[in-house]
């Protein structure tokens, strides 16, 4: 079987991780899969794994992360390899929800993958990671700019999608841009951490992630934290409502 159940620092809204297509070409250097592979001596090139798509899905009603292990929509993933994993879950008759999780939804714009990508509109949530707000995240990655994303997303948004935010690893970053791109993107959850094995990003402050957090509980937001982030729950009044 070529799920896996999610557990650890995995995304706590998914029962499942499901990795068809791997690897990715955004080379972030805080990135727990690529180091995986570094310490293994294995290059972190997207490799299409065809034979993945033959499994059978749990129907436990759950969301299917597809790509932990990579970003399925990086440039240099190919568009035969998108299409192929469009006409999988498009055929799937379980009540699964595949979420596909991108640093690069500008390509979900992409003529013939928008297309192919309505096709399957009820099955699928679209995420994007916002580490950030700022203009310039290259000193860590070479994924498009955070706004980039955020508005591919919130463009996606607007065509009727469901929509995910992973706000990890959460860097410096402008509040009210934060909370202007939460708002338009609505997504169905969030989840918030920090940089977990690496110290390549600038960690905000606690002020200004309790300032966060509580603006998201308080506009009625479903969010989780990671486990990075849970000694907040011992702050007593400085977070109202944390889940």
């Amino acid at each position: 079987m070529t799920l896996n159940k999610a557990k650890g620092r995995m995304f706590r809204s998914v029962g499942w991780t499901f990795n068809p297509i791997a690897g990715c070409t955004h080379d972030c250097l805080y990135c727990w899969a690529k180091s995986l592979n570094d310490r293994w001596g294995k290059p972190f090139e997207p490799i299409f794994r065809e034979a993945f798509l033959k499994d059978k899905m749990p129907n436990d009603g759950s969301w299917i992360f597809v790509g932990s292990m990579g970003d399925t929509f990086c440039s240099g993933v190919p568009d035969e390899w998108i299409y192929k994993l469009f006409s999988f879950i498009k055929k799937d008759r379980s009540n699964n929800i595949f979420l596909l999780q991108t640093k690069n939804p500008g390509r979900l714009h992409e003529e013939d993958i928008s297309y192919e990508l309505e096709e399957i509109k009820d099955k699928v949530i679209l995420g994007t990671t916002l580490e950030s707000t700022w203009d310039d995240v290259s000193d860590y990655s070479k994924a498009p700019p955070p706004y980039e994303r955020a508005y591919s997303l919130i463009n996606k948004k607007r065509d009727g999608f469901k929509t995910f935010l992973s706000l990890e690893p959460l860097a410096e970053f402008d509040l009210e841009m934060m909370k202007i791109w939460i708002v338009k993107i609505s997504p169905e959850a969030i989840e918030i951490g920090l940089e977990n094995y690496t110290n390549y990003t600038t960690k905000p402050s606690d002020e200004k992630i309790i300032e966060l957090i509580n603006w998201i509980d308080s506009n009625g937001f479903n969010y989780v934290l990671k486990e990075n982030l849970q000694w907040l729950t011992q702050k007593g009044d400085y977070v109202q409502n944390l889940v």
